[in-house]
């Protein structure tokens, strides 16, 4: 059986007012409009750059090539190397949504092929 949640009401009175659940719902509140903030993303982000030897390494890359005269070359092989760093991994056993890197080129539900299609525009047609 679901339980229903109570009805918000536009006030409320003390015998309404549970004191632990309120200030649950107004301490979840606060940490999800805290993880939408821009500054503690920007904070976040900043934090997470110090920390990325990847990121260092990839400056002190850029630094040099900028010396030599070949700044824009490394900047292009720095974003195709953030790609590549930031690409997931897909689980074992789970399927792609592009057909061709499946086993025996399956399609995952709801694709549609050449065939489905077929099927379906002669069956309207009918």
């Amino acid at each position: 059986m679901v339980e229903s949640k109570k009805k918000k009401q536009p006030f409320m009175t003390i015998a309404d007012l549970d004191r632990d659940e309120y200030i649950e719902e107004q301490n979840e509140y606060i940490e999800e409009q805290n993880a939408k903030s821009p500054e503690l993303l920007l904070q976040r982000a900043v934090r997470t750059l110090k920390s990325s030897t990847q990121f260092h390494v990839y400056v002190a890359l850029q630094l040099g090539a900028a010396i030599a005269g070949y700044g824009q070359v490394m900047l292009v092989i720095g974003i195709f190397w953030a790609m590549l760093a930031n690409t997931g991994r897909r689980e074992e056993g789970s399927m792609s949504a592009y057909s061709l890197f499946n086993e025996n080129a399956e399609a995952i539900a709801g694709s549609t092929d050449m065939d489905a299609l077929e099927r379906e525009l002669r069956g309207r047609g009918a």
